[in-house]
């Protein structure tokens, strides 16, 4: 009814163009253009704002998504998932439909403060924020001059709101979260959306051409009637009007945006906490919950993170950040529900992309990356300064290929452990997160074979038991074998240090071998000659060896028998009453001992 289509296997154009502004939504982000079900729109608006039903609408989508999960032990995992999907994505259609729809957008501002929201209603961050996006937005925008050239009085209208919202948002957590980062980055992130840090130029200008090829088409089609063809080439050239000037508009905005972000990014991460606590918070309470929101909230988290590294926000590693994105993906996939593992793998492959083109790129690395305090490694203190100056040790090029290595080893080590895991869940999770990052992952040769030994594995067990499971794993090596011409070496993704032998005899025998290699023949023939020499002056010493050996052994058996006493002449003796009553009582003797 709504025109609205909720899909997680979008094209990279149309989540381009969920990026922009409505009228760029509306034309290239769906499947079917919206004109279609024009009449059926209006009637869905006229029924929600009749009664202003939109907002107990919403707020119950949102409860009811969070209380699946808690509302019945009996229910089996799956169908818990597939009903949090559903009513997430329910939640989510019911929400566009409602900022892009004129009549409707209106009413937003009678929308409840984000402290009602989380408090009286007890939305959660990701949902409260999701309905206050827009209204937070033309809070800020109204009363003030827009400009490109003069962006204070935006910067200060921005403060204003957000130092309100700042102070609403420290109840959803316990203070010492707020150690570590401020409650004005969390205002700030939670407040933005895609298409105020995206700016799709590429897909307004794509757009644009498609348009005017159909105005061409309506010109070359003889069979169409004038006036018709009049009243097409109108409608398409309003659109390219509209299209026009929304572009404008949202340049004004990203630049406006961009500004604002400038003024208040060095209050975002506390200096009173280490970097590793404040990645670490930032991870669990703005870039997990978001990223798996939204396909658009994916490409945004990956985004908002690139302008941190960018604006060299202060107290912000972005390679402490990487490593802990990395390191933790066995956790998080585990956890995830078949559409949130989509959204994080389109995560993952958004965040893959950044790091790809500074890998491949020695100039690009020095100059996005060189000096960037995003990727200081060590910080110490000189002794020999009474100041105490810092020294910072920038990562070079070639140990981050190294540092890229390790990363693509744990996330080859997270996949593996949850094939080897045996649940469903964990399983089919992966697997949809590989067919995301496809496009980046894998690149070195051995781990794509370690991926690909373990899938085949995967195949064999679930191929009876689990058809979904081995429906899923047999479309990834599809695609995964397609890519076999693009995987490298791993010599060529990094430099790699040639193996040393266990013992200092193997490197002095490797030494002398090479030095044998390197010599003249003559040389060569009198250390053969040496080596023939010494072998039989071994053997000849190990022949004397024994032949001493066995004159000790004969010896040793004389003196044996020399030692053997003779029988007692009493025994001997001939009959007698006497004699055998001794031969008798020296027999019993020797049978007791």
């Amino acid at each position: 009814m709504s025109g609205i289509e909720i899909s997680e296997e979008v094209t990279e154009s149309q989540l381009e163009a969920v990026c922009g502004g409505a009228v760029l939504l509306a034309e290239a982000g769906f499947f079917s253009p919206i004109r279609h079900t024009e009449r059926s729109n209006q009637r869905l608006q006229e029924a929600l704002s009749k009664n202003e039903l939109w907002l107990p609408l919403c707020i119950l989508a949102s409860q009811q998504r969070h209380s699946l999960v808690f509302g019945n032990d009996e229910r089996h995992t799956k169908l818990t998932a597939r009903l949090y999907d559903q009513c997430q994505d329910t939640f989510t259609q019911l929400g566009q439909f409602l900022t892009t729809n004129p009549t409707i957008n209106q009413s937003l501002g009678a929308l409840p403060s984000f402290e009602e929201l989380s408090t009286m209603y007890h939305l959660q961050a990701d949902s409260a924020f999701f309905l206050l996006r827009r209204k937070l937005s033309d809070q800020i925008k109204s009363g003030i001059e827009l400009s490109a050239d003069n962006p204070q009085p935006y910067i200060d209208s921005a403060e204003k709101t957000m130092s309100v919202l700042s102070v609403q948002v420290k109840l959803m957590y316990p203070p010492k979260v707020w150690d570590k980062i401020s409650p004005r980055l969390f205002a700030t992130f939670w407040s933005l959306s895609a298409s105020d840090i995206i700016l799709p130029k590429e897909r307004y200008k794509a757009e644009i051409e498609r348009i005017e090829g159909l105005i061409k088409q309506v010109n070359e089609n003889d069979d169409m009637a004038q006036r018709r063809k009049d009243k097409e080439i109108e409608r398409h050239r309003d659109m390219i009007a509209k299209l026009q000037e929304e572009q404008k508009a949202q340049t004004l905005n990203h630049k406006l945006v961009l500004a604002r972000l400038e003024a208040e990014k060095d209050s975002w991460f506390t200096s009173s906490s280490s970097k590793v606590d404040a990645i670490m918070q930032f991870l669990q309470v703005c870039i997990i919950p978001r990223c798996m929101f939204t396909a658009s909230d994916a490409i945004y988290c990956a985004k908002f993170v690139d302008l941190c590294h960018t604006m060299q926000a202060a107290n912000f590693s972005t390679l402490i950040y990487f490593d802990r994105i990395f390191t933790d993906v066995s956790h998080i996939v585990t956890n995830c529900t078949d559409n949130e593992a989509s959204r994080y793998g389109r995560f993952l492959c958004e965040t893959l992309n950044g790091i790809s083109r500074w890998h491949k790129d020695k100039a690009l690395y020095e100059r996005d990356c060189g000096k960037s305090p995003g990727f200081v490694h060590i910080v110490r203190n000189d002794p020999s300064n009474t100041e105490e100056r810092r020294l910072e040790k920038y990562l070079d090029y070639e140990n981050f290929r190294h540092v890229c290595c390790k990363w693509h080893f744990k996330l080859t080590k997270a996949m593996v452990f949850s094939f080897d895991s045996k649940d469903y869940s964990q399983i089919r999770n992966g697997l949809t997160v590989l067919n995301k990052i496809l496009p980046r992952f894998p690149v070195v040769l051995n781990l794509a074979q370690a991926l690909e030994k373990r899938i085949t594995k995967v195949k064999e067990e679930e191929k009876a038991a689990r058809p979904d499971l081995y429906a899923l794993a047999m479309g990834y090596t599809a695609q995964l074998n397609s890519r076999r011409s693009t995987f490298i070496a791993e010599d060529k993704f990094h430099h790699v240090e040639p193996k040393k032998t266990a013992s200092t005899g193997g490197a002095a025998a490797n030494d002398s071998t090479n030095n044998s290699r390197n010599s003249s023949p003559a040389t060569r023939k009198d250390k053969r000659a040496e080596s023939v020499k010494r072998r039989e002056d071994i053997e000849s010493e190990k022949k004397r060896r024994r032949e001493d050996d066995s004159k000790k052994a004969m010896s040793r058996q004389g003196d044996d028998r020399s030692k053997v006493k003779e029988p007692s002449p009493k025994v001997k003796s001939n009959g007698g009453p006497r004699g055998e009553a001794e031969g008798d009582e020296q027999k019993s003797k020797m049978r007791k001992k």
